[in-house]
Parts: C-alpha cells; structure tokens; sequence
C-alpha cells in the first residue's frame, strides 16, 4: 500500500486530538448524527464541535437497511466526503469493521488517509446471529486498530461500542455486569471511549459511569435523561444516531401529506429556505 502523504496524516491526526481532547473535557461533547454532507454543514455552522457520522441514516438514505450491507467502499468514500466537508472532527460509525482483524486495520487505514479523526466498533454479533461476539474476538480487532495506529503514526480515536445493554433484555444485572466487564476491557485495550445503546436509567448510567475506567458515551433518544442531567451522571459524549434522518423524513413525510390532504405548501414557511442552503453549500471546505 502507498504511504499516506505527510500533511494528510498530520491534518487527520490533529483532528483525531481535538476530538480526543472533546471527549476527556469537563463539558460534555454533544455529536449530532449526520446522514448527508449538507446536514454536516449545517451541524458545523450551527456551533456543534465535532459530528458523528449514523451508519443506520447514512444506509437509509441511500437506500440500504443497516447492518454493513452498504460496501465497505462506499462506507469510506462517504466518510472521507464528510470530514472534507467540515473543520470539525468528523467520526464515523464503522460498525463492526467490516470484516476480521485484518479488515479492521484496512478500515482504519482507509479512514485515516480520508481524515476521518475516529470510527466506532461495535461488539454486537452481525444480523441474523444475534448475541454478542466473543469478547476475545472484539480485544482482536481493538489490537488490530492500535497496530495500524502504530504502523501509520496515527492518532486516530476509537469509540468502542458495548451492545451488552441492547442485547441482554432478559437479565438487567447480566447485562450491566457484562456492559462494565467489556467496558474496562476495551478501554484497557486502548478503547478512547466506551459507548452504550439502550443505556436510559439514571441509576445504571451513573453506576457505568463511575466503574468504567474511561469516558463514557450514550446513545440518547426518548428515554433518555437531557444532556444537562447526563453530564451530572458522569457521561462524556452524547450522541443520537439516526435521530435526524428520522425527523429530515418525518418532515418530508408531513408536507406530502399536506399536498396530498389540502394542496398546499404552508410546512415550507418555517423550512431552511434556499439562501441558507445555498450558503451551506458554499461553506464546504
């Protein structure tokens, strides 16, 4: 494979600090979940520090259910046009890396020389399987992401997914018992961050938060304390997956009804009018 050029590696790598830094601050780091390059913009301009890119509204988009069905190839080329499109960090969801260890280091090599500061990893088993992957399995493909690393002279963030709250239904104390095992082991293995889905109780995120020796981060929706209260819980990142490309198609779905139902445009009133969008586009580094 080619080096990756210098001053590639030396942007990448400032960006991958930033968000590092973002993370390990007092302040929470709220990272909306961008599905398209003009919902990074408008992320960017709206005074957001860093943006996570949403493996299940990027693939929605595009036409594919979530689940890595969408190429690896594409994956990349996607991600690598998002942080172009920004000066903030941008991370993206690289779900469970796309293959076996040695995939996971062409992965995050393939990220880096896009500029894509991060990447999450989830421990969730692959559709149609269920389950969690064998937490040795998962520790191999974290020492594949730390070798290239290494290899490269990168200082590329991984944002080390735990599913054992989304997966573990039954059983409560499994799976917090689980969350926090594979928490502290993925964040001894190098994990910068450790992030939980269907993590919503008070109670159980200040418990993560304190027994797990890294930042911690929650996928936020309904059920979800504010970020103001899951600051106070102990919680370093924030982040909302699909959430806006869910409400870009509510809001869609809503003025077709109204054309259908009256023949009318009055959803458009309060929209992000052309000018704005056009200053969006124009925006793009």
């Amino acid at each position: 494979m080619e080096p990756i050029p210098a001053a590639i590696l030396a942007t990448t790598n400032e960006k991958s600090r930033k968000l590092r830094e973002l993370v390990r601050a007092p302040e929470i780091l709220i990272m909306p979940g961008a599905y398209d390059v003009l919902s990074a913009r408008l992320f960017e301009q709206m005074g957001f520090k860093a943006i996570q890119g949403t493996s299940g509204g990027i693939a929605a988009a595009l036409g594919y259910p979530d689940g890595e069905v969408m190429s690896r190839d594409v994956f990349i080329e996607l991600s690598g046009n998002f942080a172009a499109a920004v000066s903030v960090p941008f991370n993206a969801d690289a779900e469970r890396g796309y293959g076996d260890e040695a995939a996971v280091r062409d992965t995050v090599r393939a990220l880096v020389a896009r500029g894509v500061a991060g990447m999450n990893l989830e421990d969730g088993a692959a559709k149609g399987r269920g389950g969690l992957v064998e937490l040795s399995q998962q520790l191999r493909k974290i020492a594949a992401v730390m070798q290239t690393k290494r290899e490269l002279g990168s200082e590329f963030f991984l944002n080390a997914r735990v599913d054992a709250f989304h997966v573990i239904t039954d059983d409560p104390k499994q799976a917090l018992d689980e969350a926090i095992r594979r928490g502290n082991a993925y964040a001894e293995a190098g994990g910068d961050c450790i992030f939980y889905l269907n993590l919503h109780s008070s109670e159980t995120i200040k418990r993560v938060a304190k027994e797990v020796r890294a930042p911690i981060s929650i996928l936020a929706g309904l059920q979800s304390p504010s970020v103001k209260e899951l600051q106070d819980l102990g919680v370093a990142r924030v982040s909302y997956g699909s959430g806006f490309m869910k409400a870009a198609i509510t809001g869609a779905k809503r003025l077709a009804q109204e054309i259908q139902q009256n023949g009318t445009v009055t959803a458009l009133k309060d929209g992000v009018q052309t000018p704005e969008i056009a200053a969006l586009i124009a925006g793009r580094k």
